[in-house]
């Protein structure tokens, strides 16, 4: 499924928007979601923590919405910058 880069910020824009690049792979017989904060070019940013733990999933798209989950009920908005970027 790739890699996903979004971009996320709250309404009454007391924080910047920020960018994240939620990463899905498969692992055995799941597929996991990591996510971590990048600049606005998807390059990651150093020391940048993972945003959620691992999150699991039986299809790629599940595992991906869980994560994606995660940062909508974070954010007021979250909107894709692209819907797959390249490793």
């Amino acid at each position: 499924m790739g890699r996903h880069l979004y971009k996320a910020w709250n309404e009454a824009q007391t924080q910047p928007v920020r960018y994240f690049a939620v990463q899905v792979e498969a692992a055995e017989d799941r597929w996991t979601a990591t996510c971590r904060e990048v600049d606005e070019d998807g390059a990651e940013l150093l020391d940048a923590p993972d945003v959620a733990p691992r999150f699991y999933g039986v299809s790629a798209e599940q595992a991906h919405r869980r994560m994606r989950d995660i940062l909508e009920n974070t954010y007021d908005r979250v909107e894709p910058v692209t819907t797959r970027m390249e490793d």
